[in-house]
This record gives structure tokens, C-alpha cells and sequence, in this order.
């Protein structure tokens, strides 16, 4: 099958290190099996207004100088609009252009954090895909086993996933908002197994198809954070999650994270719990980052 393909270079801001984006890829469960790494390299599938892509993104800078070569590929013509629209959601995906050196000015003087800066330096927050994405992950997991929520994110990518075939091998994008926004929610459920998980994502869908996502990325941290939890289905921790690990909104951590506050609780001492507002507040706008950081290494 003909491919039509096109390439070039990206330049993330420095320091970047894609060994440790591709490093945090290979543990990350919602994503496992749904991209390929080779090498210093990453093949992954995407989806934009129904048309699926391949991107391969390679490292051929370093760490201070950091230059990505990519190659996109489609079965039908690539668009200039598409080509932009392409590369924008792999760059937010792997947050290629996230300057880090206000996080890490902040945490100079904080001799607690500084093992974790020294092990992640040049790790920018690699996120879902999509704020869609991320979504439904929040809400397969509500109140199930990670794996069993897998499977049935496995089952959506499977069943609504645009498909592209290459030389090698079949792959699949996770579905968009206007697919799974079409699907009968009884449908939804006998494929899930799971009447209420189903009406969650019908619901997710309809709000993510109607709704920018630059209004996501940019307005008001309170007025994103209210439209999320808007949506039945997601309350507070899952608006904040979609916040930091689909939007990389990183001005706010919830204090009451159970996983953070275990993750602090290694470098900072045990009742930590206390102080994390405190600590949170001395990072600003990169309180995320700061969060972020301690769950990758805990």
C-alpha cells in the first residue's frame, strides 16, 4: 500500500532528553502495546477529523542541543493544515517546547528535590495523546483494577481505533471524541461489559466533540477545571489529573494525592502531607512539573 509521507526536523527546547520520554513511555501502562520504540526512536498512530497518521519521531541532538527528525505518514495526501495539526499534537504530547529552566531555578534550593532533578534532568512531562484520551482513562479507572480498565481501553482502540497499515505492521490511533460520540451507548456497553462506564464515555464524548481544545490548553485554570467536572463522571481528582497529564496544566496539584503524597513521603520525610501546599506554592506555575516528577521516580 502507498504511503504519502512527509518529514523534517523538530527543535525542542533544551534541556530535553527523549531517552528519558521514550524510558517513561516503556512503564507507562494506559499506553502499553499502542506505539513502537526502537532505539532512540518512537512510531505511534493518531487520528485528526478521521484520518489516521503515523508519526516516527528519531533523536539525533542532545540533551543541550536537542533536535527530533520525524517523518508522518497517511494513506491519503498529507494537507498543510494537517501536516500542523500533526506535529502540534505530538509536540503537546511529548511537551517539546516546555522551557524548564524556571522549574529547575526553583528547585535549586530545595535540597530534598534535587536527587529527583539530578536523575529526570531534561525530562519534559510526556502526556496522553489527547485530553480525550486521558479522559477515559480517568474514568476506566475509577473504582477498577488498572489492568482490567487496559483491557477494556484495549477494546476501544481495537473497535473504533482508525486503522493505517505499513510494511510492517497494523496500527491504531485511540478513537476521537465525534466517533465514540456516534456509538450507541448500548453498543458501548456490551463491548465493555459495563453499562455505567459506557454512559461515562458517551458522555465524555459528547463534551470533548462540542468543546476547543485551545480553550482547554489556555483559558482560565478555574473555568477549564469547572467545565470538566461539569461532565458526569468526573469529579475533582479526574479534573485535575486531565488537567496536569492531558492539558499539562501545571499551576495547581491536588494536596490530598494519595500517590503524591506516598512519592514525597520518600524524599521529604513522612508526614510530608503537611507541607506539601507549602512546598507546592515555593514551585508557582511548575507545582505540576514538581508533582510530576516525584511520581516518576517513586
Amino acid at each position: 500500500m502507498h504511503l504519502f509521507l512527509d518529514q523534517g526536523k523538530l527543535h525542542p527546547t533544551s534541556p530535553f532528553d527523549f531517552d528519558k520520554s521514550l524510558n517513561f513511555l516503556k512503564i507507562f501502562t494506559p499506553s502499553q502495546n499502542e506505539q513502537l520504540i526502537s532505539g532512540r526512536s518512537l512510531t505511534k498512530a493518531i487520528s485528526i477529523k478521521g484520518q489516521a497518521f503515523i508519526f516516527r519521531i528519531k533523536s539525533v541532538g542532545t540533551i543541550d542541543r536537542p533536535v527530533l527528525e520525524y517523518i508522518l505518514l497517511s494513506e491519503h495526501p498529507i494537507s498543510e493544515d494537517q501536516k500542523y495539526s500533526a506535529l502540534d499534537r505530538a509536540s503537546f504530547f511529548l511537551s517539546l517546547y516546555d522551557n524548564l529552566q524556571s522549574f529547575y531555578e526553583a528547585a535549586a534550593n530545595d535540597l530534598h528535590f534535587n536527587p529527583v532533578i539530578r536523575r529526570l534532568y531534561g525530562y519534559h512531562q510526556v502526556k496522553f495523546l489527547t485530553p480525550f484520551e486521558n479522559a477515559c482513562w480517568a474514568v476506566l479507572t475509577q473504582r477498577l483494577p488498572v489492568l482490567l480498565a487496559k483491557r477494556m481501553k484495549d477494546l476501544l482502540v481495537q473497535t473504533y481505533g482508525a486503522p493505517i497499515q505499513t510494511q510492517t505492521s497494523l496500527m491504531r490511533s485511540f478513537p476521537e471524541p465525534s466517533q465514540l460520540s456516534l456509538e450507541n451507548v448500548k453498543h458501548l456497553a456490551k463491548l465493555l461489559g459495563n453499562p455505567q462506564k459506557a454512559a461515562y464515555l458517551h458522555y465524555l464524548a459528547r463534551a470533548f466533540h462540542e468543546v476547543d481544545e485551545d480553550f482547554l490548553r489556555h483559558a482560565p485554570y478555574d473555568q477549564v477545571q469547572k467545565w470538566l467536572q461539569d461532565i458526569k463522571g468526573i469529579g475533582t481528582w479526574s479534573a485535575t489529573f486531565i488537567l496536569i497529564r492531558g492539558l499539562g496544566r501545571m499551576e495547581r496539584v491536588p494536596a490530598t494525592d494519595r500517590r503524591l503524597i506516598h512519592a514525597a513521603s520518600r524524599f521529604y520525610g513522612q508526614e510530608v502531607d503537611r507541607s506539601i501546599p507549602q512546598i507546592a506554592d515555593q514551585y508557582g506555575p511548575w507545582q505540576g512539573y514538581w508533582a510530576h516528577y516525584l511520581k516518576v521516580v517513586a
